[in-house]
């Protein structure tokens, strides 16, 4: 992308300028009934690491953040909303220069409903660190910025909102094309032999057509939720593309391409949310049931019913989030191969499969990647128990607030440990340090990962 350096700074000079005179204008015309509100940041950080080779500290990622705002509506009959971000820097290494349509949709209001139309954010599920019910919205998994919502990504969508009464609301979403998520291996140095082709932009076929209804039910004391989700998966699936063999040197040596695919699921929730004492309780339950199986088709995962109970507590400056989940294979075969992707390559053995007559290698290698799928997404064991716990308090009269966040997978043993420290020595200025901190068994997902993922990180914003 070619970006004139002379307009950027232009516009970085006369934006803050721009929103300061509209928000004056509307705050001062009483008798202006629409509203345009116009504003954002400026950020700024890096994340660092510790290189295993040789002990010693770099920054694989820098970033230099603009965010610009619009939030104009007439307080009663529409609203429109645009999230523009632009960033500069280095993400795993590799230059970054970008601009990004966050969100940017308009909403219509009636007596008893609204209509939203645009790129849009919808998030489903109440529980913290798990939402099994949640698939509306995908997810960058390898996000590097100090605000963890920056993950959330926008979907083209429509969304219509009915309130036929103060007990029951009703949700539909519609979503014509597929925007894949950001798997967390993306950054991964993959082997020589494989190569992966990730899915750029929208997937914008016919057949792409995804929607989802929701239901919530507000009665005295609890909030309870039912849904439905029928389409693709923000997630994708890793194929088997492309598969050679080169068995003219003394070793065999395989190519293969694997492609991210998009697949088609339906998703039936149920969540709630209620109060007991000082004790916010909420949880939530998901069956997922692919459209196709996995036993045909590698990159399609097996078939799950996951649960979600959390509980949070307040006392005083303190707040600590405890959540248990659970995860549950009906149709459970265990894998035959290892996966593709956390194994090394064993030249001896495959020369001897090789030597089996009528050995189907690229049968064996499709199923190294099912293996793979299955590892990635949890479901190499029948069964499965996760849980988290995050803990913040406040202090300086809410200038200084820090926090930890812990992981744990029993089954698998992958283990997440996120500390942070948030400082605010002025209005409108925000400090930020902290790390995250990944490891898990060999072969494990988060081993897989962790060499790119572990950081430490500095960030500075200013809102205006």
């Amino acid at each position: 992308m070619n970006i004139n350096p002379l307009k950027i700074a232009a516009l970085l000079i006369l934006l803050p300028v721009m929103a300061k005179s509209q928000n004056e204008l509307s705050s001062g015309s009483s008798e202006e009934s629409n509203k345009k509100i116009l504003y954002g940041f400026v950020r700024g950080g890096f994340y660092s690491s510790i290189d295993k080779s040789d002990d010693k500290l770099y920054v694989p990622s820098a970033f230099s953040d603009f965010a610009l705002k619009l939030d104009a509506s007439d307080g009663v009959r529409f609203k429109g909303f645009a999230d523009l971000r632009f960033r500069y820097g280095t993400e795993f290494s590799k230059p970054v220069t970008r601009f990004d349509l966050r969100e940017a949709y308009v909403t219509v209001n009636g007596k008893t409903w609204d209509i939203s139309a645009g790129q849009k954010i919808v998030k489903w599920g109440r529980a913290d660190f798990t939402n099994p019910t949640q698939k509306l919205s995908p997810q960058n998994l390898i996000s590097r910025s100090t605000d963890h919502e920056d993950m959330d990504m926008g979907n083209l969508l429509m969304e219509a909102r009915w309130y036929p009464s103060p007990v029951i609301s009703v949700e539909a979403v519609a979503i014509p094309y597929y925007r894949s998520s950001v798997l967390l291996i993306e950054p991964l140095s993959l082997p020589s032999y494989i190569n992966i082709n990730q899915i750029e932009s929208l997937v914008t076929d016919k057949k792409m057509f995804t929607y989802g209804i929701k239901a919530d039910f507000h009665i005295k004391g609890v909030d309870l939720g039912l849904s439905w989700y029928d389409g693709y998966d923000p997630m994708p699936g890793i194929a088997l593309t492309d598969f050679s063999i080169d068995t003219t040197g003394f070793i065999p040596f395989p190519t293969a391409t694997l492609s991210m695919t998009p697949y088609k699921i339906r998703n039936i929730g149920f969540d709630f949310e209620t109060t007991l004492g000082s004790f916010g309780i909420r949880g939530e339950a998901a069956w997922t049931l692919p459209s196709l199986s996995y036993k045909v088709y590698e990159y399609i995962p097996c078939e799950e019913i996951k649960w979600v109970a959390g509980v949070d507590w307040m006392k005083g400056n303190w707040r600590i989030t405890g959540e248990y989940s659970g995860k549950f294979i009906p149709d459970f075969e265990a894998s035959a191969v290892d996966p593709i992707i956390g194994t090394d390559i064993d030249p001896i053995a495959l020369a001897g499969l090789l030597s089996i007559p009528g050995f189907d290698f690229e049968g064996y290698i499709r199923m190294q990647v099912g293996a793979f799928n299955r590892l990635y997404n949890y479901q190499l064991e029948k069964v499965y128990h996760s849980a988290g716990l995050r803990a913040e308090t406040d202090l300086f009269y809410g200038k200084l607030t820090p926090s930890i966040t812990t992981l744990y997978n029993f089954t698998s043993r992958d283990f997440m440990l996120m500390p942070e420290l948030t400082w605010k020595p002025a209005d409108g200025l925000t400090v930020c340090a902290g790390g995250e901190f990944l490891s898990g068994m060999k072969g494990s997902v988060y081993d897989i990962v962790d060499e790119f993922m572990n950081c430490f990180k500095f960030g500075l914003k200013v809102n205006f």
